[in-house]
């Protein structure tokens, strides 16, 4: 037996710091293609009983509403998915910290493909804007402080996630460390394979400074596919390097809200592509 229910959802957005001065020099950004936002209306169709995870619809202009409209079934199974977006401070998403960062749209872009999304981790951003705030983004943290984290905090055993979302070398770069960040990149990847032996990780080719990418940018990004291919087929690469424009910096280093919707576009495509996920399939309760 089927029921129609309209959710009115007021969604409040806001908008980032301008773009600082004073930046890194690095090279001219070479022409990012926009990306649209669409207005679409989220299409899960939970069991009846079910409590969904019902996730803002962004617009292209920032509009700070919109009209969601769901339908319920009792015979559906939806895809779930358990996702550690993992990182420093542009996984925690500094620079649009009330919106979410990347998981405001990227939530609802993946419920619309079908899958109930479980965002995990020890932090959280977008409290009150997105009604699963959970990361593991720290700010200022370099590949090995993250490395060093998850062997001291135990987060991978906590949270169990199916796909880990890494976007990690920025700090690296930014504080002399460019130089050993593949080698160290390689190693938090073996450590991580060892200690979830089902996961999926998709590495991020990191997005420049606002100013465009310095040589440091553009080299630790070319090893990063060489490493992925070493690791064997739960490691993947996407690339971002180029996707942003400079209207797309909230700072010197942060995206602004429009910026982390270009990155959410590229995650979803990235995540629709894994090939031989575990048995995701579940039945809510």
């Amino acid at each position: 037996m089927r029921s129609h229910i309209l959710i009115g959802l007021t969604i409040l957005l806001f908008a980032c710091a301008p773009v600082a001065t004073n930046l890194p020099d690095g090279k001219p950004f070479n022409n990012a293609t926009p990306s649209i936002i669409p207005t679409a209306a989220l299409s899960l169709t939970p069991t009846t009983g079910a409590t969904s995870t019902l996730m803002p619809s962004p617009t292209a202009t920032l509009t700070p509403s919109a009209t969601v409209t769901l339908e319920a079934t009792a015979t559906v199974q939806l895809i779930c998915l358990k996702i550690m977006p993992l990182g420093d401070s542009i996984t925690f998403g500094e620079g649009a910290v009330t919106y979410g960062g990347y998981r405001n749209l990227l939530g609802v872009l993946l419920a619309n493909d079908g899958y109930m999304v479980d965002f995990v981790g020890s932090q959280q951003t977008g409290i009150g804007v997105i009604t699963d705030p959970d990361n593991e983004g720290h700010g200022g943290w370099k590949i090995m402080n993250i490395k060093d984290a998850i062997d001291s905090e135990g987060w991978l055993e906590i949270y169990q996630p199916d796909i880990i979302l890494l976007h990690i070398g920025t700090n690296d770069i930014n504080r002399g460390y460019a130089a050993s960040a593949p080698e160290n990149l390689s190693a938090l990847l073996d450590d991580i394979l060892l200690r979830l032996p089902e996961a999926r990780i998709i590495v991020a080719q990191i997005i420049p400074y606002s100013s465009g990418p310095l040589e440091e940018h553009t080299a630790y990004n070319a090893a990063i596919p060489g490493i992925i291919a070493s690791k064997g087929p739960r490691v993947s690469v996407v690339d971002m390097q180029n996707i942003l424009s400079q209207d797309d910096f909230a700072d010197t280093y942060h995206p602004n809200a429009g910026g982390y919707d270009k990155m959410a576009r590229a995650w979803q495509a990235a995540i629709l592509t894994l090939e031989s996920l575990p048995d995701l399939t579940c039945s809510p309760k």
